[in-house]
């Protein structure tokens, strides 16, 4: 037993030396070959936009070398030594590997998430920024020491979605049966958004995916929208960015473009770069949504919004300085939902089919039964030459949003138009307002003519801020082209039945005359005459110059009661001559001479054939007009006819100064350098 206890007492004595001599000099042998493996110190870090950041590794080998790569390069770069540096807003994923020198070994070491972020600027740096009084009292009870504090200026919006997290909440399946899902085909990455079964799209909506833009972005606002996309068909497709609202009845508005749609190859990443602004309103909702012409799946990856400045006012106040009035051709809807776009370029709007007698006799543009009473409206004008036994009621519901919209966005509106042969309805010219039924004879259209003209002259001056905003009237319109639908115009047909071709038609139609007349002498219960300025407007004016200058003067004959001429200007970039001494220009000087106040209605320039002629026609077209205008001509107001090439009634030209809202042609800028140039000389 004794023996025993000793050999445990020599086994302790031992076992403590070698715990001491482990304490000076490291337990190597026991753990010889064991050795730490190098790891990452951090994996996810932000930086600022141009801030740097070194990845750093414990437990480095010199026995090892390191490599970096990132995934996306525009958002973060890394040197060979790992140092990150932040290029713009969002997420990079750096990924680190070690390989051993001598057996060539490589291992992925992990990946650095780096979420750069765009730093507020400091109180010193601040270009744009509200100073904000503090005050110290001094012993007299009085304010001494002011200083200033410095409110940060607002970081602009910006919003990235690679869906390298998975993260699609944001997104929506936009047409029936759609399916949006994550798929591992990226752009430059492992993730992207795919839309698939679209299988039930059609051509006026589309289908895709959608962005729940009311989740993130202000109304009113102007935003820079990037993306890629790719679709699956075979061959080629065609892609394009729309905006849509939902409406009150659970359904959606009419879809809007947004830029230029894009060709695609098929399963090749595109680059779509747009510009977009919401309306004014988007409490009801709004979506953004990629359509692919064709049913295929599609895919989309790397979207960035960031808030834009947009338009400036350089071309409003070029030719609002010049001519006065410079406009477009909205519908209610484009006025109202275009607000930022509208209000940048324009001064003057005119409405493309709200104020026309279809409007206001039936409650649509596209036509209708007539709505007809047996006792007249309240309020309503009943003139001693009315001859039937009932009575239009007119249907001014959306002229009042349209009068109140432009009231409220600073907009003068050109009316268009009380008496024209095209968008009038057949029963307007028909006994007992049937349009099955024959003619009325010229008395009881000149009731009808005089009535319907005083209450739309009454209603508009009676409505609030009617006076402020209809600046002018188109009172007659295309007199001179009422045969171009192959038949006689219903207003001819009455008032000259015996007339049997377009060679028989008058220079000097009575009920022309009449109805400036009626339209005077309206204007003047309200002190307008002369202050709103009344005209005939018709197009290809270069063809019939002479005729129109007989009319007008067989109209001002007893008095001057119509203003001039709306040359529409509906023209392509093979005819007419655009320059000074084209047709054109030409007209003008005849209208000039005879003291007509001229102004460009419904302007746009076709080129259908793609030639690349267009830009120059515009530069050429405008640098006469505001030539002229210099010179001493009356040239009052400039109107295109359309906001872009998207919704313009000639689209398949391409017509007009942007392809789409907010993207300016060349044309833009050469219309804008030639009304700069010439009003320099």
């Amino acid at each position: 037993m004794m023996l025993c206890n000793c050999v445990k007492k020599c086994i302790a004595y031992l076992l403590v030396l070698a715990m001491t001599f482990g304490c000076f000099f490291g337990a190597e042998t026991k753990y010889a070959g064991a050795a730490a493996k190098a790891k990452l110190a951090k994996k996810k870090v932000n930086i600022y936009i141009g801030k740097k950041h070194t990845i750093k590794i414990k437990d480095k080998k010199a026995k090892c070398t390191y490599t970096f790569s990132t995934n996306k390069k525009k958002i973060a770069t890394v040197s060979k030594k790992g140092v990150v540096v932040g290029k713009r807003k969002g997420t990079a994923k750096i990924t680190v590997k070690e390989k051993n020198k001598k057996n060539k070994k490589t291992r992925k070491l992990g990946v650095v998430t780096v979420v750069v972020k765009k730093k507020v600027a400091d109180n010193n740096n601040l270009t744009d920024e509200t100073p904000t009084p503090t005050v110290s009292a001094n012993n007299n009870g009085t304010a001494d020491n002011v200083t200033t504090v410095a409110t940060p200026t607002p970081t602009p919006l910006y919003l990235s979605y690679d869906f390298s997290d998975g993260n699609i909440s944001d997104f929506v399946a936009q047409g029936e049966g759609v399916r949006i899902e994550l798929a591992p085909t990226g752009y430059d990455d492992e993730n992207c958004l795919k839309a698939s079964n679209r299988i039930n799209r059609n051509g006026w909506f589309g289908c895709g995916m959608g962005y729940n833009a009311a989740k993130s972005l202000q109304a009113g606002k102007i935003y820079d929208v990037s993306c890629y996309v790719k679709s699956n068909n075979s061959g080629t497709d065609t892609i394009t960015l729309r905006s849509i609202v939902p409406n009150n009845r659970g359904g959606f508005s009419f879809p809007t473009q947004v830029g230029e749609s894009v060709k695609v190859k098929g399963g090749e990443w595109t680059k779509i770069d747009v510009v977009f602004a919401t309306p004014d309103s988007i409490k009801n909702g709004l979506v953004l949504y990629w359509d692919a012409e064709s049913t295929s799946d599609m895919f989309l990856d790397n979207l960035e919004i960031r808030e834009s400045k947009g338009l400036d006012s350089t071309f409003k106040d070029t030719f609002s300085e010049i001519f006065g009035y410079v406009g477009a051709c909205n519908t209610y809807s484009q006025m109202r939902d275009n607000k930022t776009f509208t209000t940048s370029l324009y001064n003057s709007v005119t409405m493309e089919n709200e104020t026309k007698p279809n409007t206001f006799l039936t409650g649509s543009n596209f036509g209708g039964g007539a709505n007809i009473s047996d006792t007249l409206p309240d309020g309503y004008i009943l003139p001693d030459s009315y001859r039937d036994s009932t009575y239009p009621v007119l249907n001014f519901k959306t002229f009042d949003d349209v009068i109140s919209t432009a009231y409220e966005y600073g907009f003068k509106v050109r009316f268009h138009v009380l008496v024209w042969h095209s968008q009038t309805p057949e029963f307007f010219f028909r006994n007992n307002y049937d349009e099955n039924r024959g003619y009325v004879s010229p008395e009881v259209m000149d009731g009808r003519m005089e009535y319907y003209i005083q209450n739309v002259i009454h209603h508009i001056y009676n409505t609030p801020h009617g006076k402020d905003v209809v600046y002018c009237i188109d009172v007659v319109n295309e007199y001179f082209h009422n045969y171009d639908q192959g038949n006689k115009s219903p207003w001819n047909a009455v008032y000259y039945p015996e007339e049997k071709t377009e060679s028989d038609r008058t220079d000097t139609p009575e009920y022309v005359k009449k109805a400036f007349e009626i339209t005077y002498d309206a204007l003047g219960e309200f002190d307008l005459q002369g202050k709103v300025k009344l005209f005939y407007n018709d197009y290809n004016t270069y063809e019939v110059c002479n005729r129109i200058i007989t009319l007008i003067n067989y109209v001002n004959s007893d008095r001057k009661i119509c203003d001039g001429v709306g040359m529409q200007s509906h023209l392509d970039v093979k005819y007419p001559t655009p320059g000074p001494d084209g047709k054109i220009a030409m007209t003008i000087d005849d209208f000039a001479r005879e003291g007509f106040e001229i102004q460009i209605t419904e302007l746009d320039v076709t080129d259908y054939n793609n030639s690349g002629m267009q830009a120059q026609y515009y530069y050429d077209l405008m640098h006469m007009l505001v030539s002229k205008k210099k010179a001493g001509v009356n040239i009052t107001g400039v109107t295109f006819w359309g906001l872009c090439d998207t919704n313009s009634w000639r689209r398949d030209g391409k017509p007009l100064l942007f392809s789409a809202l907010f993207c300016p042609k060349d044309s833009y800028y050469k219309v804008l350098d030639a009304a700069k140039a010439a009003w320099a000389q």
